[in-house]
């Protein structure tokens, strides 16, 4: 074939870039362009066709546009089968310990407190999503309407301090150093559960995910480094499971391709 000829090659490679940039510019959901260094980088390689970032007031109206509507589509779902190993160990949470306060960060208008609640029952439990600023508006309007009194937001990660469970599903890849952040808190949650996690055995760097109507920088974590830095700030490691719905495959970078994300359970030690 002509494309396997060297300079065809080279040729034929650079155009298949172009046109793959042409559809990530686009309706690429879920798509993954890049590998870099820093979120700075990632962002100035965006292309211009959409914003940057999930506090997005499109986004935003969306939301409220459902609350209104009491149809949160999410809050009717089936649980999916990386939910499993959450679910399993929020019920043997429960069964051996106390639990009084669950923080939720990046949990949405509250989507894991409506699919969670019913196999778990989360008797006197207050759940507190933290969110953006936009995303809360739309969730404290879904909550009011949906008369959860026991579903709580805000938007500063401090109100984690003094929680029993810290919930972090698909989150935490969009943040710079999660486990200082952690570390940081007056008191430390004693339960960290961290699901839909890009972690694998290679460097760690960041890249740019379509997310439809925005774009995102996120982390690609290195197993090793990520479990270790919760060892540092007092954690031990309980649990770690594969979540084989998620990935995050990057034409033209097939060693930084993930092929499954992960979840972690922690449990603090001192």
């Amino acid at each position: 074939m002509i494309k396997a000829i060297p300079f065809a090659k080279k040729t034929y490679g650079y155009f298949q870039k172009l046109e793959y940039q042409r559809r990530f510019a686009g309706d690429c959901y879920g798509c993954f362009q890049g590998v870099f260094d820093t979120f700075e980088q990632a962002i100035q390689s965006a292309p211009k066709t959409k914003p940057i970032g999930y506090d997005n007031d499109e986004l935003a109206q969306e939301y409220k546009e459902m609350a209104e509507l009491g149809d949160w589509e999410h809050s009717k779902r089936t649980i999916a089968c990386y939910d499993y190993p959450v679910l399993f160990w929020l019920n043997s949470i429960f069964t051996d310990h106390p639990v009084n306060t669950i923080f939720d960060f990046g949990g949405n208008v509250g989507i894991h407190f409506y699919t969670y609640k019913k196999y778990v029952i989360f008797e006197k439990v207050k759940w507190i999503v933290c969110e953006l600023p936009e995303i809360v508006k739309a969730g404290e309007e879904l909550a009011k309407k949906r008369q959860e009194k026991d579903l709580l937001f805000t938007t500063s990660f401090t109100n984690a301090s003094h929680t029993d469970i810290l919930i972090a599903s698909g989150s935490v890849q969009y943040i710079d150093n999660f486990s200082k952040e952690i570390e940081q808190l007056p008191k430390k949650p004693t339960h960290i559960l961290i699901n839909r996690l890009p972690i694998y055995s290679g460097k760690q760097f960041v890249t740019l995910q379509n997310g439809g109507k925005v774009f995102y920088p996120q982390y690609v974590f290195n197993k090793t480094e990520f479990i270790e830095s919760f060892n540092d700030v007092g954690y031990k490691l309980i649990d770690i499971w594969e979540d084989k719905v998620d990935r995050c495959f990057i034409p033209f970078y097939p060693k930084n391709s993930v092929s499954c994300y992960h979840g972690i359970y922690f449990k603090l030690t001192s």
